[in-house]
């Protein structure tokens, strides 16, 4: 029978897959891997003592309690990102970067490229920021890798404009924002593609920055999802708590 303790242990590697993950991508050091590492060490921690603390059944409760609490805001999140409200007749497009590895780009990262030149196709004149600065252990910066895949894709070079400087969804949007107003003497409107699970935190900031953006969502693969969702779960709390 599949008892609390290989529930806990389970639960536990599969927050060590997302924190690695996070350290690939962000470096360990980054706010949100440390905040991964540290619910990984709890669920280890409560597993491997579970024989000694499960009398404690107000603990457990908790333990269980919070992941019921994470798989539905998941739930929300997931539901929020996939709607896309995109009319494609924006001025600009906001793709945000998500890793690249040697030059390449990453799965994630290549579903929102090609979500990208979807709507290139649908919609030629708007302008595209791709956003993205130099990785963790990368010598090409995000938003360079990122135009090269468009332009191979058939996306017209003199469309795409490159924010090189950002590192995280914040500056993301705050760069994208300095490049918007260099190019327009308004405020233009705005979609942004991402992926679905990243897409409440990127139109939140994008409106903190005077966007109202539109949604064009692109999927995950099916492997990453728990960890995609359970990383962003943490970076979701995190953007509550000191606002970015």
């Amino acid at each position: 029978m599949f008892c609390t303790k290989n529930f806990l242990f389970l639960a536990a590697a599969i927050s060590l897959i997302a924190t690695i993950r996070g350290a690939f991508i962000s470096g360990i050091h980054n706010n949100t891997t440390l905040f991964l590492l540290g619910i990984t060490l709890v669920l280890f921690g409560y597993g491997y003592f579970f024989d000694r603390l499960k009398k404690r059944i107000w603990l457990t409760i908790v333990i269980f309690a919070i992941f019921a609490i994470i798989i539905i805001f998941s739930a929300s999140l997931f539901f929020y990102g996939r709607q896309a409200t995109t009319t494609f007749d924006e001025d600009v497009a906001i793709v945000l970067g998500a890793g690249t590895r040697n030059g390449e780009v990453l799965s994630t990262l290549a579903r929102r490229l090609d979500a990208a030149v979807s709507y290139h196709r649908q919609n030629p004149d708007a302008l595209i920021i791709v956003s993205g600065g130099l990785g963790h252990r990368e010598t090409l910066t995000e938003a360079y890798v990122m135009a090269r895949y468009l332009i191979e894709r058939g996306v017209c070079p003199s469309r795409i404009l490159l924010e090189e400087m950002a590192y995280s969804t914040y500056s993301n949007m705050r760069y994208s924002r300095k490049i918007i107003d260099e190019h327009f003497n308004h405020v233009p409107s705005v979609v942004v593609i991402t992926s679905n699970f990243h897409m409440y935190r990127s139109v939140r900031f994008a409106r903190q920055m005077g966007l109202s953006a539109n949604i064009y969502p692109s999927a995950v693969p099916w492997y990453a999802v728990p960890f995609a969702y359970l990383r962003e779960v943490a970076s979701v709390v995190k953007m509550w708590l000191i606002g970015r």
